[in-house]
């Protein structure tokens, strides 16, 4: 357990490999909101169970990553609320997380990063992020989740999000991006099952199209294949490193 009223004017909370389960925060920090750290990094702390009852009162976060914390079931609580300045969030490898916290995250988060979280990326359609008009990068691994049916489904994404990067997934929605209709810059990334792009093509907004060990799909998407006329009006596509 550590109190974080021990260290109030902390500018950078960066916990490492300990074997920290929780952070606590006294009644009188919350109703002051003393805690002034702007960034929070919780790597590879295995027994680590939960934020302080009630979230944590920091208004002057911007950044928060949680990676490797495997025992972890919930977020900070009123992190709308509790967390206005909150910009950026990572979150890795912390596979009994299953959702945000009632009320979601922070209307002003601009990028979202969510890699192998299996229960977490399950509920997807909880996340809200359509309501976040701030987020521009949303970036999501599959990796040791179930197989998902479609990414991104319909109404998952807010219509301002300019860049998505994916991985390990096998199927896209045509239908989830077609409001899409500030996106710039679509990454896929070690897509081994993924065959074809959506019937529907993809957004006519698009300005990059980069596709990294995709195998079949690779295949389609060169000047001849079958998906080519669904990508031509892009105007940078990169296959593997290389511009086509």
């Amino acid at each position: 357990m550590l109190p974080l009223d021990c260290f109030p004017k902390l500018e950078k909370l960066k916990l490492f490999g300990t074997n920290l389960e929780s952070l606590t925060v006294s009644q009188e920090s919350h109703s002051s909101s003393l805690l002034f750290f702007n960034y929070l990094d919780i790597f590879l702390c295995p027994n680590f169970v939960c934020f302080p009852d009630g979230g944590l009162p920091a208004p002057n976060s911007t950044e928060i990553k949680i990676c490797g914390c495997e025992k972890l079931r919930s977020l900070p609580e009123q992190m709308h609320t509790l967390l206005p300045s909150l910009q950026f969030m990572l979150i890795r490898d912390c596979p009994e997380l299953e959702s945000f916290p009632q009320g979601g995250l922070p209307s002003q988060v601009k990028s979202l990063s969510i890699f192998s979280c299996k229960k977490l990326i399950a509920n997807r359609m909880q996340w809200g992020l359509r309501t976040l008009t701030s987020l521009r990068n949303l970036k999501v691994s599959f990796e040791n989740s179930e197989e998902p049916d479609m990414f991104p489904e319909e109404g998952l994404l807010p219509t301002t999000i300019t860049s998505v990067v994916v991985s390990r997934l096998s199927n896209l929605d045509g239908k989830g991006f077609r409001h899409l209709t500030s996106l710039g810059n679509l990454t896929i990334v070690e897509c081994p099952e993924l065959r074809r792009l959506p019937e529907e093509g993809l957004p006519a907004s698009l300005s990059e199209l980069i596709l990294k060990k995709c195998p079949l799909l690779q295949q389609r998407c060169q000047s001849e294949g079958e998906d080519w006329p669904k990508i031509a009006h892009i105007p940078r596509i990169e296959i593997d490193g290389e511009p086509i």
